[in-house]
């Protein structure tokens, strides 16, 4: 009996007998790949002293170079053209505020100058979003993005503020007719700001009457008697929800309400299209030669109010 339980101890043992290699190999195993983790950063970062030595070389002290992709003009068959709607003075004026981000000595290896540049053109107004900013070969800085498209200008406090077709400000402020964009007058609000007055280039201009105007003036775009007119005066927008074209003569084609959201009792859009259309082939300009056409309503009319000497002067002018 006293064989049997010696045995049975030596076979099955107490807490505490033999070596416990199920935890050890547990905790080497960890320490292999804390230890490994370690070897390889400390590898990576001297490895990244020749790969940045050699990179400097290359380099060199070349001057940096910034390189801005300009909007391209659009030519009327659609083609895209190689020269840029963007003055001169704008250009310099955006790589010059580039170049500020660098700092006097940039780390060509840092990414923080190229966050500063985006960051900056970004906010210039230019841009529709945030543009890319790269570095290129060389020592070159690559910026690409989407820039707003000119849509028009308002003419609010006597100043033309330039828009894209999102009704979000750009950078431009003209004189009255300086510009040669077709105007939208008589805004309901003024021109967006933050506090402080600063221009805000981030919200469109408030008031339905600029989005509504500048519905119409895209819906017109490519009608053949576009030349013939200057803008669109949204003053009655706001109480009757109308718009009115002005022509290059200063006489008014009374569109009425929005072309997406007409009015109750108004033509649709292609009716009202087809008016101008006609008047425009009969007369050789959209309006016939009167001081105000009415387009508005289901019947074309036509202002006959005014002296026949005013007509006459009108008519006069010619296509």
């Amino acid at each position: 009996m006293a064989r049997r339980q010696l045995e049975t101890k030596k076979t099955t043992g107490t807490p505490g007998d033999g070596f416990g290699w199920k935890p050890f190999l547990v905790y080497l195993s960890s320490f292999v790949i804390v230890a490994l983790f370690a070897v390889c950063l400390v590898a990576a970062a001297f490895g990244m002293r020749p790969l940045k030595q050699r990179s400097s070389n290359y380099i060199g002290n070349a001057p940096i170079k910034i390189l801005i992709a300009w909007p391209r003009t659009v030519k009327p068959t659609g083609e895209v053209s190689t020269e840029t709607w963007l003055p001169k003075a704008d250009q310099e004026e955006l790589v010059a505020l580039a170049f500020g981000e660098l700092g006097e000595s940039p780390d060509p290896f840092s990414s923080e100058p190229l966050e500063r540049i985006g960051d900056t053109m970004e906010a210039t107004g230019w841009f529709s979003s945030r543009p890319t900013v790269f570095r290129a070969s060389g020592s070159s800085i690559m910026v690409r993005g989407e820039w707003r498209i000119p849509a028009a200008v308002v003419r609010a406090n006597d100043k033309d503020y330039l828009i894209a077709w999102d009704g979000r400000l750009m950078p431009p402020i003209y004189k009255p007719g300086e510009c040669k964009l077709r105007v939208i007058l008589n805004p309901a609000c003024p021109a967006p700001a933050k506090a402080g007055g600063v221009r805000d280039f981030e919200n469109a201009w408030p008031g339905e009457d600029i989005a509504a105007s500048l519905e119409l003036l895209a819906l017109i775009a490519d009608k053949k008697w576009v030349k013939k007119i200057a803008g669109v005066d949204a003053g009655a927008y706001s109480e009757h929800s109308s718009l009115t074209l002005v022509t290059q003569e200063d006489t008014r084609i009374i569109w009425g309400g929005r072309p997406s959201k007409p009015r109750l009792g108004d033509a649709n859009t292609r009716q009202k299209l087809a008016k101008i259309n006609d008047i425009a082939r009969q007369f050789g300009r959209p309006d016939g030669g009167y001081p105000q056409v009415d387009v508005s309503g289901v019947h074309l009319t036509f202002d006959i109010s005014a002296s026949a000497a005013a007509a006459t002067t009108a008519a006069a002018t010619g296509p």
